[in-house]
């Protein structure tokens, strides 16, 4: 059965596993047997590696990345995450979306399920 899947990203991209393997998790869910809708909800110190100048490839979000928008995943950028850190919006990458707190709340409790990475 179709269910709505959040994972929450909220450690910085580099020296730790956790945001290459949420995005792997994130991947695998939406491509699974029942290609669940998936948002990744970049947030606290993850909202580092939704910048343009991350080296993605380091931390190994191309194919995961491909995998999660091929099967229509969706990823947002916590704005408020990214104005305690300074992040300016022109400094995120263009394949994801930039929303407020009060938008990430509503994607979390509107997820049938939450994975926090």
């Amino acid at each position: 059965m179709k269910k709505s899947v959040a994972v929450i990203l909220t450690r910085a991209p580099y020296g730790r596993i956790h945001l290459s393997e949420g995005l792997r998790a994130a991947g695998g869910i939406a491509a699974g047997f029942d290609h669940h809708d998936v948002t990744v909800i970049f947030a606290e110190d993850a909202v580092y590696a939704a910048r343009e100048d991350v080296d993605r490839e380091a931390l190994n979000m191309p194919a995961q990345i491909t995998d999660l928008k091929a099967n229509d995943g969706t990823m947002l950028v916590d704005r408020s995450a990214m104005e305690v850190r300074n992040i300016d919006s022109q400094e995120i990458m263009d394949d994801t979306v930039i929303v407020s707190a009060s938008e990430v709340t509503e994607s979390i409790q509107d997820a049938e399920e939450v994975l926090t990475f």
